[in-house]
């Protein structure tokens, strides 16, 4: 027996008992068919998802291990050659399930996309290693920015998570290339523009450009608050600090606008980095490292209270 049999049985006997019209029996049977029909085929793509992820995992890894089996006896030319195949099969296989996915609809669609975006991320990565491998210099930088305009298109077409990180980890990488071959060494320079990196990113983000927002946030945020120390870290000069601390404000500040915990997470973690690195610095270092810790503490809770005081605020306007 079907189960719309078994669903017009057991409609039968409401009917019978004066709980259902009999009128009523067709539209619910034909209701309760198509809903079990959709669970049936969620549990098929879900099960088509997980088999695309494993396939994809499956090629970097057996490429990858045979690179780095053979690595060392191959000629340039074949380690070119094999990473340009890798990369066009991640790729086309990318390029296919994004096109399903815009004809598709509902569930189906939004899977099939997000298995595209997947293989893109990694498609970019083997095209950053093998940008990377045929170039004679500067590997970093040609490596970078081949793997953030593959990155980037594929973004473009299909905006997800994955591909965010994709290419604000590029972008990232490209940004090195540059300064290793402009400004050289580790100075200050290195931290400017990891800030306007950071900054960028968040405007964007801001502006709407970049999905998921909260990712796009905490991404730009991360990469300015790095770069705000890097001074301290690389050349210990007290201006790191003070610049992490502005930005760690100007997340807090940001938070009025665009209410997401992640600004919220950004501006403590700044405060609680610089107050303690300035105090250390105004003391010359006499302060031990507990009383170091203690302070950290302190200015976490304090940070966290203010970001409770801000919350309540954009709650209340």
């Amino acid at each position: 027996m079907s189960d719309i049999d078994a669903i017009r049985r057991a409609l039968a006997r409401l009917v019978e008992s004066g709980e259902l019209q009999a009128e009523q029996v067709e539209p619910v049977t034909r209701a309760v068919g198509e809903a079990l029909r959709d669970r049936g085929a969620g549990d098929r793509v879900r099960w088509s998802e997980i088999l695309a992820y494993v396939g994809g995992g499956l090629v970097l890894a057996g490429a990858a291990a045979f690179v780095a089996l053979g690595w060392d006896r191959m000629t340039q030319s074949t380690r070119i050659t094999v990473l340009a195949v890798v990369t066009a099969l991640l790729l086309a296989v990318a390029v296919g399930l994004g096109r399903a996915a815009r004809s598709a609809t509902g569930r189906t669609a939004a899977v099939q996309g997000r298995v595209a975006a997947t293989l893109a991320a990694l498609g970019s990565g083997t095209a950053a290693l093998c940008a990377g491998v045929a170039a004679d210099h500067h590997e970093g930088l040609i490596g970078g920015a081949a793997g953030l305009v593959i990155a980037a298109g594929a973004y473009a077409l299909l905006p997800t998570a994955i591909g965010l990180l994709a290419c604000g980890g590029f972008a990232l990488v490209t940004v090195t290339g540059l300064l290793d071959l402009s400004v050289g060494g580790e100075g200050a320079g290195w931290g400017l523009a990891y800030v306007a990196l950071g900054v960028l990113i968040l405007a964007l983000a801001l502006a709407g450009l970049l999905v998921p927002h909260d990712l796009g946030l905490g991404m730009g945020a991360a990469i300015a608050l790095f770069g705000g120390q890097w001074p301290v870290l690389w050349d210990g000069e007290a201006w790191g600090y003070w610049l992490t601390a502005v930005i760690a404000l100007a997340c807090l500040s940001l938070y009025g606008r665009r209410r997401t915990w992640v600004l919220i997470v950004s501006g403590v973690a700044g405060l609680t980095l610089a107050v303690p690195e300035a105090v250390w610095d105004w003391t010359d270092g006499a302060v031990g490292g507990a009383v170091i810790l203690v302070l950290a503490g302190a200015v976490l809770l304090a940070a966290s209270g203010l970001g409770v005081v801000l919350h309540r605020r954009a709650s209340q306007s």
